[in-house]
């Protein structure tokens, strides 16, 4: 469901554009006197959207408005014991007070720390804050996470996956904890600006970038689930339905966040965001940060991940 639904929205944006670029000579013209003959754009912008609509109404057609009947789930997980995955990457200056902030929750049974080939004391400073230090040899952000998931999935009755930067709050897991009785998989949410710190990595462009291509996702798994941020790595699955997906995460690089999720939809979990604190990080970002051409890059390839899934 919502391939062609996906495909539609971006032939309506190349109409929009081509419809934009009719127009802006149309303007010239008048002020000048003077324009290009570029007539032929307002046909193609036509039948581009024409285009749009018929594969619309075919998707439409075939699955319905709502993309599939909705069955409430109600199944509370009970002392629960979570389980937490840490990431992280040259992070000795925060990985020490992530650790203790997760510890002093009653409700997290262990942590793994997966240390992703540091050069500096991280995997010091992480055992001995009091977490079980794991090494990934495998270069790559997505590696870390997949990782972070095995190692975490030997533990606990809940799986949380987090970064070690001290982005995330650790009191916010008691937010996921409670969505997690009536979805398989909750993960959080950074476009609530009302709890998102103003000199956090979320700039204008990350948040804008974030929501378009989430709204991608929610249009390829259209009726499926409402998403307002693809890449925020704080989540909570259960054991469970992480090994429904598990053997089929492949993405190592910074993409694969919105690839899990597309995973977990393939398999049709069900999958809800929730509104979390977002703090600035605690030494310097390895992957996008608040770098507009990293940022830019790793939303070309979230867009094809999410294209050709």
């Amino acid at each position: 469901m919502g391939r062609l639904l996906l495909y539609s929205f971006f032939i309506f944006l190349a109409g929009a554009f081509l419809y934009s670029l009719f127009f802006l000579n149309w303007f010239l013209t008048l002020l000048v006197h003077s324009g290009l003959q570029i007539d032929f754009l307002l046909d193609a912008a036509n039948w581009l959207f024409l285009l749009a609509l018929f594969l619309a109404g075919v998707e439409f057609a075939m699955h319905g408005l709502s993309g599939r009947q909705r069955v409430v789930r109600s199944e509370p997980v009970t002392n629960q014991r979570v389980s937490v995955g840490m990431t992280a990457y040259n992070d000795e200056l925060s990985i020490g007070g992530a650790v203790k902030e997760f510890k002093h929750l009653k409700e997290v049974a262990s942590i793994v720390v997966i240390d992703n080939n540091s050069v500096d004391s991280t995997a010091k400073v992480a055992a001995r804050a009091g977490a079980r230090v794991v090494r990934e040899y495998v270069q790559g952000y997505g590696a870390a996470c997949i990782r972070a998931l095995k190692e975490a999935r030997k533990n606990g009755n809940l799986v949380c996956l987090v970064e070690g930067d001290q982005t995330f709050v650790a009191s916010d897991l008691k937010k996921l904890i409670a969505y997690i009785e009536n979805v398989d998989m909750v993960f959080g949410t950074r476009t609530t600006m009302e709890i998102v710190e103003p000199d956090s990595q979320v700039t204008p462009f990350i948040h804008i970038g974030n929501v378009f291509v989430a709204k991608l996702i929610q249009i390829r798994h259209w009726g499926k689930l409402r998403v307002t941020d693809c890449g925020c790595t704080y989540r909570l699955v259960r054991p469970e339905a992480l090994d429904k997906i598990i053997g089929e995460l492949s993405v190592t690089g910074s993409h694969f966040l919105p690839h899990m999720l597309t995973i977990a939809l393939k398999h049709d979990l069900k999958v809800i965001e929730c509104p979390i604190m977002f703090r600035k990080r605690v030494g310097a970002s390895k992957v996008v940060g608040s770098d507009f051409f990293k940022g830019l890059a790793n939303g070309i390839q979230m867009i094809w991940t999410i294209l050709s899934s």
